[in-house]
């Protein structure tokens, strides 16, 4: 599954801790349901893009390596309330052959050869082609001497983590596996849900419905809209409530489908 949230997402939150939070809350549901990439399209009414694909990144990248790819800063002074993520690519520090995990090449010698960090005190032999600073997945090769080699994680049928992308809302609307996710839609019927592969679940912002941002900018919608809460109890429902509704509802809806199909 994808996700698409509007660059407002945290219009109404003024507390920077909460702010912070509020991404990690979403971060979090990405990763229990093994969402492959999250959207961050343009609201006019405020672009926090910036910042929210910060703290994304950040929490999907394995603790090992933040200190090299995420420099201190005021932006990250709260991320250390967050819950871990916890997913595959999050490995502790024993390694092992065969075992795949992530790493950043820190040297680059003057033949050329490369040397990652995948979380030891030493530097592992890099067996691929990369920029220095670059984050790469490798396979451990060998012990002793450490050596590593480039691999593509999805080949071990894993989830990984999630690619953030920012975006225009032009672009991901009239995509085939696009649903609008709207209190104003009508509830899906099961063979609905089934038909989308991969659904493309886009979320409109705290203050406005994907249908009024999408005024905003001119865009015409069409195709796919759904009510995934319906008879809703209370008179809101926050955006990352919102996501995690639909995305358990859609994650145990597809679930149930496929045994049922292998039955």
């Amino acid at each position: 599954m994808e996700v698409a949230i509007p660059s407002s997402l945290l219009i109404n939150e003024n507390d920077e801790k909460l702010r912070t939070y509020k991404i990690g809350t979403i971060a979090r549901a990405l990763a229990i349901f093994r969402v492959k990439k999250i959207y961050i399209y343009r609201d006019p009414a405020l672009d926090e893009s910036e910042f929210i694909e910060e703290i994304l990144r950040y929490l999907e990248t394995p603790q090992y390596l933040r200190k090299y790819l995420f420099p201190i800063k005021e932006s990250l002074r709260y991320v250390g309330v967050l819950p871990p993520l916890k997913i595959p690519s999050h490995k502790p520090k024993h390694l092992k052959v065969g075992e795949v995990r992530e790493g950043v090449i820190r040297k680059v010698a003057p033949d050329g050869t490369l040397w990652a960090d995948v979380g030891l005190d030493a530097l592992a032999l890099f067996k691929g082609k990369a920029k220095k600073g670059a984050r790469v997945t490798v396979r451990i090769s060998s012990m002793k001497p450490l050596v590593v080699e480039e691999v593509e994680p999805n080949e071990y049928n894993e989830y990984w983590g999630y690619k953030v992308e920012r975006t225009k809302l032009e672009k991901i609307i009239n995509k085939e596996n696009a649903v609008i996710m709207s209190r104003r839609c009508g509830i899906p019927k099961l063979e609905e849900v089934m038909d989308v592969k991969d659904p493309l679940l886009i979320f409109g912002s705290p203050n406005e419905g994907v249908q009024e941002i999408a005024k905003k900018l001119g865009i015409k919608l069409s195709g796919r809209c759904w009510n995934i809460i319906p008879n809703q109890g209370s008179k809101t429902v926050r955006v990352e409530e919102a996501i995690y509704s639909a995305l358990a509802i859609i994650n145990y809806l597809k679930y149930w489908g496929s045994c049922y199909e292998r039955t």
